[in-house]
């Protein structure tokens, strides 16, 4: 790669770097969105891809980012169709049992706040759960929301489809590419990023890249305390996708299961296939976990799914399953870091947990910012001045 006059680098080919460079080539700028390894290989396809914002009530501008993530989605359908996305249309069923009274209470504050914020939800009884599921045993007392508007995602399938967009407006896609350095004017301003392909010339810079910000922002600046005080955590999660089977494609939503027993979440994964969760064998599992633990962990939550929807899951063992760990970036107080880098001029960042629900939010709004020049309402709660060491 030749030096190159871009108008923004963006660092990360998962789903939030592709999709910010997305929508920053859709508003006319010339892009170069940057790729170490696979676009969308990385956590993007280690998620459990559910997109949703009923799950997230407690802060009300984390909620609307997380809503207006969904409602870009349906946008973006309405243009270019689901199928080509990758995007599933199913909705999704938070499950309960009556006789849990302090789940039951919290679901009626989640109803609540989603009531009070205008997200379009219904509750429901067990009768119709069985009819919205009819391939699945409900309990009698069982309750849920139903969160109609929620959708999974094949979200490499979806990185793909906007890389090619981003490559018919003009953009470059550089895959097999390291970002190395930051190139600085006199006045600490962006200049330029070094490659190991090459120099490309721009004054913007998007770094996008999940669980490895800390890391990849140390090396970019050449300030190493980067790499130990950034505010994230790296957070692992197991996914158990099954074999495909006949029964799996009875499934017709993603479904929450909640309980103090056997809490798990599950959804179709296309082609006879079951994508499954948990947070509680999330916990036994490591960045390093050896292949033994990862099978008991695997067992664990296959035994969830076994307890709630034996119908679906039959006789399927963690050695059939593919058993994936991704690696969520995850701030300190649990929300969204998204905007320029407090004192540099030039420089922006995007950290975040739920990328996949966010994406479409955060990467519209960032490329206002960085195009625009102008800091969006729906950013400003989650700018990093909100950490002492950043102000």
């Amino acid at each position: 790669m030749a030096e190159n006059q871009v108008d923004a680098a963006i660092i990360g080919g998962g789903i939030v770097g592709t999709t910010a460079a997305y929508f920053m080539a859709r508003r006319g700028a010339r892009i170069a969105l940057i790729e170490r390894d696979q676009l969308g290989h990385g956590t993007t396809a280690r998620s459990f891809a559910w997109i949703n914002a009923s799950s997230k009530i407690a802060d009300e501008p984390y909620h609307m980012l997380n809503a207006l993530g969904a409602s870009i989605y349906h946008d973006l359908a309405d243009e270019f169709g689901a199928e080509k996305l990758g995007l599933h249309r199913t909705g999704m069923l938070q499950c309960i049992s009556r006789t849990d009274p302090s789940g039951l209470a919290a679901m009626e504050e989640q109803a609540g706040y989603l009531q009070r914020y205008g997200y379009p939800h219904r509750r429901i009884d067990a009768d119709t759960l069985s009819s919205l599921e009819p391939a699945i045993t409900f309990d009698e007392d069982a309750t849920a929301i139903h969160a109609m508007s929620e959708d999974w995602l094949d979200a490499p399938e979806f990185v793909s489809f906007l890389a090619g967009e981003i490559r018919a407006m003009g953009s470059q896609v550089l895959e097999g590419c390291t970002a190395t350095a930051l190139d600085l004017n006199d006045d600490g301003s962006v200049s330029g990023l070094l490659t190991d392909q090459g120099t490309l010339s721009t004054s913007r810079v998007l770094i996008a890249a999940g669980h490895e910000t800390p890391e990849v922002l140390a090396a970019l600046t050449g300030y190493e305390a980067f790499g130990a005080r950034f505010p994230m955590n790296r957070v692992q999660g197991l996914l158990v996708t099954t074999p495909p089977n006949h029964n799996a494609g009875a499934l017709r939503h993603v479904i929450y299961f909640d309980g103090p027993a056997h809490a798990f979440h599950i959804r179709p994964a296309g082609n006879g296939r079951l994508r499954l969760g948990a947070d509680d064998t999330d916990g036994m599992i490591a960045e390093d976990t050896s292949p033994e633990n990862l099978l008991m962990a695997g067992e664990r939550l296959l035994g969830h799914a076994r307890a709630r929807v034996p119908e679906l899951i039959g006789n399927v063992t963690a050695e059939q399953c593919d058993l994936a760990v991704g690696i969520r970036p995850y701030p300190h107080d649990g929300k969204t870091l998204a905007g320029a880098l407090p004192g540099s001029k030039g420089l922006y960042l995007i950290a975040t947990h739920s990328g996949i629900t966010l994406a479409p939010s955060l990467g519209r709004l960032m490329a206002e910012l960085m195009i625009d020049g102008s800091v969006p309402e729906a950013l400003q709660s989650f700018a990093l001045e909100r950490f002492p060491r950043f102000a």
